[in-house]
């Protein structure tokens, strides 16, 4: 797994990126990162050169976890933010 870091956070900001797209298009943030786990999951066998299904599989878990993460530490962050500046 430690081969493939730089692969993990690229396709990390990849489904990052999908899952904002669909909460700005209006779709409800708990069902956005609901389906960052099957885009993870998708994104892992397109974007890996591994043998293994199981461990496509498994890097695209780690990745749709990963970008619910992100998604969510960033959006903590700009509302700290936005409540420090309204201060």
């Amino acid at each position: 797994m430690i081969n493939y870091l730089k692969e993990i956070a690229l396709l990390t900001a990849l489904v990052y990126s999908i899952v904002e797209s669909f909460e700005k298009f209006g779709l409800k943030r708990k069902y956005a990162h609901m389906l960052a786990l099957p885009i993870g999951v998708i994104i892992s066998f397109l974007g890996f050169p591994v043998e293994s299904i199981l461990n496509r599989i498994l890097y695209g878990i780690t990745i749709g976890i990963l970008s619910v993460g992100t998604c969510d530490t960033v959006c903590n962050a700009v509302n700290i933010i936005k409540k420090g500046s309204n201060v």
